[in-house]
């Protein structure tokens, strides 16, 4: 029994040394963690480069769609223009008909829509949007309700927009000054806005994204000053539109369609210079783009060239190759000296 056991211990004795060697192999053969290459600076700022040159190719697409639409709108308007002053000479069916075609247009300059990527070129004044001139907002009064009146007792409403709900208290005998400034502090998570007040009826503000959530009504709650108390009720709003918007244009009486006339004459005039502001723009674009290429193909032709140079400095330098030479010829270095000499 004491023999077997002895005998087992040199055994696993013995086999201590090739277990330590197997596992060090293994080891050794183990994938090693692939090592992070930096990237050259020469092919960062090439990168770059292209980056700014697709952006730039996107910024002349946008361009070239926004001038499309602003010369669809152009001629539209010069047809509505048409309509309008020979319509004030019109009686009868002749008038009606004259009335409907330009409606019709009208209608169609309400409703085109200039995008590029999903994104609106121009808001709904006709004016182009861009980083410096950010879209008209949307202007509404709530209809029948007036939030900023002055009553005697605090109240406390709840207004909700889409998923979003702001509670505001409006406290006694405040002024409309004071009450509008509550609403403007509370109304901003909502993204909505009070213009410096110009009427007796409090104007908001919204962005259009905003606009179409709330253009069928805000749900608001009170305690009975100045909205009704107990459920939620939603409240319609009106939009306040600008002689600048084509659905403000009124086409029905002769003193409406020469007040027409002179607003489209006045969209034409801004339409003719935003088309000079886009086309500058645009030139200036083709030119850096044209610098740009021209960097590109000079960095391509450079790289080539590198890249050809590194190909025949590798792996056999010229020593070697002579000694190769050397060996095949069977001639000594002395010889070959003297063979240059």
């Amino acid at each position: 029994m004491v023999n077997g056991i002895s005998d087992s211990l040199n055994v696993q004795q013995r086999s201590q040394p090739l277990v330590a060697a197997t596992s060090d192999r293994h080891q050794s053969k183990a994938p090693k963690p692939a090592q992070l290459t930096a990237i050259p600076s020469h092919r960062l700022e090439s990168y770059a480069r292209w980056a700014r040159v697709t952006q730039g190719q996107h910024k002349i697409s946008a361009f070239q769609v926004a001038e499309q639409g602003l010369k669809q709108i152009f001629h539209l308007l010069k047809q509505l223009k048409r309509l309008a002053q020979s319509t004030i000479s019109l009686s009868g069916e002749s008038r009606n008909a004259q009335i409907k075609a330009a409606t019709s247009l009208q209608l169609r300059l309400s409703q085109l829509r200039v995008e590029y990527q999903n994104r609106p070129l121009l808001d709904h004044q006709l004016n182009l949007i861009s980083k410096k001139r950010p879209p008209a907002p949307r202007q509404f009064v709530l209809r029948s309700i007036e939030l900023a009146q002055p009553k005697p007792r605090d109240e406390r409403i709840q207004i909700q927009s889409d998923k979003d709900s702001i509670s505001i208290l409006l406290p006694a005998t405040a002024s409309k000054a004071t009450l509008i400034g509550r609403l403007c502090e509370a109304m901003q998570s909502l993204e909505i806005t009070i213009p410096a007040p110009h009427s007796e009826t409090t104007v908001f503000n919204c962005s259009d994204e905003r606009w179409q959530k709330i253009k069928a009504g805000i749900m608001m709650t009170g305690k009975g000053q100045r909205l009704p108390a107990g459920e939620a009720r939603t409240i319609k709003v009106d939009e306040i539109l600008t002689w600048q918007d084509p659905r403000e244009w009124r086409l029905v009486s002769n003193e409406d369609l020469k007040k027409t006339v002179v607003k489209i004459n006045k969209s034409l005039f801004k339409l003719e210079q935003q088309l000079r502001e886009l086309s500058q723009t645009a030139n200036k674009v083709q030119r850096q783009l044209h610098k740009a290429n021209k960097e590109n193909d000079f960095d391509y032709e450079l790289n080539k060239t590198l890249n050809s140079l590194e190909r025949l400095m590798q792996a056999t330098p010229f020593t070697l190759q002579m000694t190769s030479v050397m060996a095949q010829a069977n001639v000594t270095r002395s010889q070959v000296s003297s063979l240059l000499k």
